[in-house]
C-alpha cells in the first residue's frame, strides 16, 4: 500500500509541476521550417508481388508470418506458394490440426532458412514436411 501512495504522489507532484504557461509555439519558426522542407520520393520500390521476391526473403518472410500467429490461418503458407485451399485445410482443422502443423512448418521453415535451401517453394501438400 505504501508503494502505491507512493507512485500517487509522484504522479501527482509532477503532475502540478508542469504547466503549460512554460511552452510556447513561435508559428514564424514553423513556417520557415516547413517552407524549407523537401519532399523525398523513395528510389527502391518493393517487390509488386510476392512471386517476384526470391526464395530466401519468402521463407524469411513466412518465418515471420508464421512467428506472429498468422499461421495457424495459413497466411504462410501463400507466401510460400502453396494453393489458397491450404488456407480452407487450416480453418477446417482448427487452426492446422490445433496449431501442430503451423509449429512443424515454423521448424521446418527455420531449418531452411538456416541450411540456405527453399525446399517448401510451392509445395502444394497441406503437410509440407511429408
Amino acid at each position: 500500500m505504501k508503494k502505491i501512495f507512493v507512485i500517487l504522489f509522484t504522479l501527482a507532484a509532477f503532475s502540478f509541476a508542469a504547466s503549460a504557461n512554460s511552452y510556447s509555439v513561435d508559428d514564424a519558426s514553423i513556417d520557415a521550417l516547413f517552407s524549407e522542407a523537401q519532399v523525398t520520393v523513395p528510389t527502391a520500390a518493393a517487390p509488386a508481388a510476392v512471386g517476384q521476391m526470391d526464395e530466401q526473403t519468402r521463407n524469411i518472410v513466412a518465418f515471420i508470418i508464421d512467428t506472429t500467429g498468422l499461421g495457424t490461418i495459413g497466411i504462410h503458407r501463400l507466401i510460400l506458394g502453396t494453393k489458397p485451399i491450404n488456407c480452407l485445410w487450416y480453418f477446417l482443422t482448427f487452426g492446422g490440426i490445433f496449431g501442430i502443423v503451423p509449429v512443424v512448418d515454423w521448424f521446418m521453415i527455420l531449418i531452411d532458412m538456416i541450411n540456405g535451401t527453399a525446399s517448401y517453394i510451392d509445395n502444394p501438400a497441406f503437410i509440407m514436411w511429408l
